[in-house]
């Protein structure tokens, strides 16, 4: 038997202003095009099926056609768990009803990890859980990170070798995994990340999270990485879906092509303005001008050859820090809400929040945080 193995699909993605949805519904039919001209009958999602805890409904509505054609013309049956960008009981509604009819969601960690069995198969689905899910059910635990709740989780979970064990699961795996700008860190410090001989116990390990299609540690433990780039970081990667045969867990990929992708390019602003320059233009297109001074209203003059022209950066001057806003492009990833808002408010306002502000602040930060976890 083969099955697909996707996930990251984003579905509702923007990127500054463009919606990608129409890109996304032209990609997930034909996924099932090939899935029918290829005989697969079986897709795996590995979660972050949305790109938001509360979708739009033109997003909830491509999904809702994307597996009606998948169960009701090609007859795929399907294994979908909720990854951290999910809202699990908008993802779980109606989910044991649709069980009976081929689809299988799980978004809620259970005592006794769910599975679906396949001939001599069993797909275990462990949707994304975080430490303090894993300690609602084991109240007497010291979890104090996903690694040590996840390890414990596991260890009370009973597999039975006489089957073939597939876990689908949607986590940050390998200290060494390759990670991207459209990612969601699921904590802070590093404490998301889990070793990947968690899983030593399962012959094929389907992950979710990381949007670069990769293995980690084995052949058969991968991410097969998100449904198109997401990022400028991602213009390089290769993105596809992973084919698995379980009669010997071999492992092929089938490349995806977009109509419209993120690409990146370099040159000054007189070469990017030659007609030539670049073949594609309607691409979303971040350029790195070359330039050794700003050329000014740059962007607009470029995006009335390059329409969906995103961003530009002069990569001579960052490099020899000629000027100073260039200073907070290249820590804003290292700062916390707090910290960003702070900055923010000087900016505007020209002086700093004072204590009780910041307190305020920070009370609205933590309530959002609480009022996310409900989702």
């Amino acid at each position: 038997m083969k099955f697909v193995h996707i996930g990251d699909l984003h579905l509702g993605k923007v990127i500054h202003q463009y919606s990608l949805l129409d890109i996304q519904r032209e990609l997930l039919f034909e996924l099932l095009t090939y899935m029918d001209e290829q005989d697969i009958r079986l897709l795996v999602i590995a979660g972050d099926v949305y790109d938001r805890l509360i979708p739009s409904q033109e997003a909830v509505n491509l999904l809702d056609d994307f597996l009606s054609q998948a169960l009701l013309t090609y007859h795929i049956q399907v294994l979908m768990i909720s990854g951290n960008h999910d809202s699990r009981d908008r993802l779980h509604f109606a989910s044991s009803i649709l069980s009976k009819n081929g689809l299988h969601i799980e978004t809620y960690l259970k005592e006794n990890m769910a599975f679906v069995e396949y001939g001599k198969t069993r797909f275990y689905l462990l949707p994304f859980v975080k430490p303090s899910q894993v300690k609602m059910l084991y109240p007497d635990q010291d979890m104090h990170d996903y690694q040590s709740a996840l390890s414990f989780y596991l260890s009370k979970q009973s597999l039975d070798y006489d089957y073939q064990n597939i876990l689908v699961t949607h986590q940050f795996v390998g200290h060494s995994s390759v990670t991207s700008e459209s990612e969601v860190p699921l904590s802070v410090g590093g404490s998301e990340i889990i070793d990947a001989s968690l899983f030593d116990d399962f012959d094929y390990v389907a992950l979710g999270h990381l949007h670069a299609p990769q293995k980690v540690k084995r052949e058969t433990m991968r991410y097969s990485g998100s449904l198109m780039c997401y990022s400028f970081d991602e213009v390089n990667q290769k993105k596809s879906i992973v084919i698995v045969d379980t009669d010997d867990l071999s492992i092929t990929t089938h490349e995806l092509h977009p109509r419209q992708t993120l690409k990146k390019y370099q040159g000054t602003f007189a070469q990017f303005m030659q007609n030539d320059f670049i073949e594609k233009k309607d691409d979303f297109l971040a350029f790195e001008l070359l330039d050794e001074t700003i050329v000014p209203h740059a962007i607009e003059q470029l995006r009335v050859l390059y329409p969906h022209l995103l961003q530009i950066t002069y990569q001579y001057l960052m490099k020899h820090n000629q000027t100073n806003s260039f200073q907070p492009i290249q820590s804003i990833q290292q700062m916390d809400t707090l910290s960003l808002f702070e900055q923010f408010y000087q900016d505007v306002k020209s002086q700093k929040l004072n204590d009780l502000q910041k307190d305020v602040v920070r009370t609205l930060l933590e309530k959002a945080g609480e009022e996310s976890e409900n989702y």
